[in-house]
């Protein structure tokens, strides 16, 4: 394995740490907010609940998005 490769494993291993931590990161801070805004709903319709899956889909989406984009950027930048 030449250096370019071993140096790609590593930022690879840095972007998926990063991610990991960003994840945990943004899960504390989304469970800190809920916990402000905790209160029982109880007059959710059916298109409520489907509005929400929605959201959590595009949601997931986007962070998928954004991870492709910035290991594309990153394998254009260095050349592979």
């Amino acid at each position: 394995m030449d250096d370019m490769d071993e140096y790609l494993d590593i930022l690879d291993e840095c972007i998926k740490l990063l991610d990991d931590n960003t994840n945990v990161l943004n899960d504390i801070d989304y469970s800190l907010q809920s916990e402000k805004e905790d209160t029982v709903v109880t007059d959710l319709t059916k298109n409520d609940l489907v509005e929400m899956a929605h959201e959590v889909s595009d949601s997931s989406r986007i962070k998928k998005a954004e991870y492709d984009f910035v290991r594309r950027f990153l394998e254009k930048t260095t050349g592979n």
